[in-house]
């Protein structure tokens, strides 16, 4: 398997066949921002206080297709976590949430999981068409981690909780297995030490919460 980060392989588990996200799926783009803003909280680049973000150490060089995400929060510090999301999430263009994908879609083009083409409306938008054989190898490690007793890695918490979030996770499991996979579930809710990982879901079901009672 390819050394692929959280927001990588969420990204390559949630893109269609048509190279990108899609239309109606908010969870799946509110999932990707806040899947950015954990990885570089789980790597110590950004720090939280329980109440807003921090930016605690320069961005490493391997983690540059996450820097749409560290400059905002260098740029607005101190910030709360739901202001992140929703900055790439809910604008009233898709230019944040855009650049955000190009720059993490990039990053898994140029280690052969995606195919980059262009695509859209006009023909004039970078698309990302995911590498079934990569995209089987990510599920396949989350199966077998979920599957089989005993600790599960923070990795695969983390990716586990926000592909259930998104709506992508229970279509790798099969009817039999979904028993399993509700058991596992409940142990990471339970979990103290994914804590944070719950807290990100958290903050995504009360931005969903206040997009549903705006609406009405």
């Amino acid at each position: 398997m390819k050394n692929l980060s959280i927001t990588q392989q969420y990204l390559l588990c949630v893109l269609n066949k048509n190279g990108k996200l899609p239309a109606f799926g908010l969870e799946k783009t509110l999932c990707l921002s806040a899947a950015g803003v954990l990885e570089l909280l789980m790597e110590d680049v950004l720090a939280f206080d329980g109440k807003k973000l921090t930016v605690q150490s320069t961005l490493p060089e391997e983690k540059g297709y996450l820097r749409p995400v560290y400059e905002v929060v260098e740029r607005k510090q101190p910030v709360k976590f739901e202001a992140i999301v929703e900055y790439f999430s809910l604008t009233f263009t898709d230019k944040h949430m855009d650049e955000l994908i190009d720059s993490i879609g990039v990053s898994l083009a140029q280690q052969g999981c995606v195919k980059k083409e262009k695509g859209g409306l006009f023909g004039g938008k970078d698309i990302y068409f995911p590498n079934e054989t990569d995209v089987d190898s990510v599920v396949q490690n989350i199966r077998a981690e979920l599957l089989e007793d005993g600790e599960l890695s923070e990795d695969i918490v983390a990716l586990t909780v926000l592909l259930n979030k998104s709506g992508d996770l229970q279509k790798y499991f099969s009817a039999y297995e979904k028993k399993d996979l509700k058991k596992r579930l409940k142990e990471i809710k339970n979990t103290p030490q994914n804590e944070m990982i719950q807290k990100v879901v958290e903050y995504i079901d009360s931005l969903l919460c206040l997009i549903i009672v705006a609406a009405t």
